[in-house]
């Protein structure tokens, strides 16, 4: 590619613009791990907060229940995309459980505090959606799935700036999990347009020169 021929503005825009993006997508941005920040709230009433950043934001802990025990912990956490933000994707890094053929749950919730119930009493009024996870799953993008198992009206993807809660729990056995929560700005509806306009400025000078060479 011969950027010498290209127009000078247009040569401004792009490089900006591949900057930006490159910027948002390969940035390290927050991070929860339980075994540094401590165990994420069981109660309904007080999810444990977390502000994303742009980038990717990295959540690590453990959940579920010790049946020897007669213990149960549930993870609730309240997601906060910052006004001009946007998730794009939720990517499950890694997920361990005892059983390899077993499943655990994660339900998505609008807003603040956790509305619906824990283990066998969740009734999925108040959901947004929800997803089970298994070992297998490790790379998938959880966000489109949580989508398909949508209360009505369906929401959008990426998923738009606001408050959000999520659980994780299993029934059974105690779990491991990490999570990547991929953030990016949301792009300006004048710098989109000046891009495709570039684009088109581009594609009418190949052309041209591609006329001049045959004539």
């Amino acid at each position: 590619m011969d950027l010498k021929r290209w127009p000078a503005p247009a040569i401004a825009v792009v490089v900006a613009l591949l900057g930006w993006w490159t910027s948002m997508r390969g940035a390290h941005a927050a991070s929860y791990d339980e075994a540094i920040l401590g165990d994420l709230s069981g109660v309904a009433a007080a999810p444990t907060p977390w502000v994303l950043e742009a980038g990717a934001n990295s959540l690590v802990g453990t959940a579920g229940r010790n049946v020897l025990a007669e213990t149960a912990d549930y993870d609730l956490v309240s997601i906060e995309i910052p006004a001009g933000h946007q998730l794009d994707s939720i990517t499950l890094v890694s997920y361990t459980n005892p059983d390899i053929f077993a499943m655990s749950f994660i339900g998505l919730q609008a807003g603040s505090p956790w509305l619906d119930g824990f283990g066998f009493d969740i009734a999925g009024d108040w959901l947004m959606g929800w997803t089970h996870i298994q070992t297998p799953m490790a790379g998938v993008d959880l966000l489109p799935l949580i989508q398909s198992h949508a209360n009505p009206p369906e929401f959008t993807l990426p998923l738009t700036s606001g408050v959000y809660t999520m659980l994780f729990e299993d029934v059974d056995t105690t779990i491991s999990y990490s999570l990547l929560y991929h953030v990016s700005a949301v792009p300006e509806p004048g710098s989109i347009a000046l891009l495709a306009s570039a684009a088109m400025g581009m594609a009418a000078q190949q052309r041209r020169r591609h006329l001049q060479r045959r004539f």
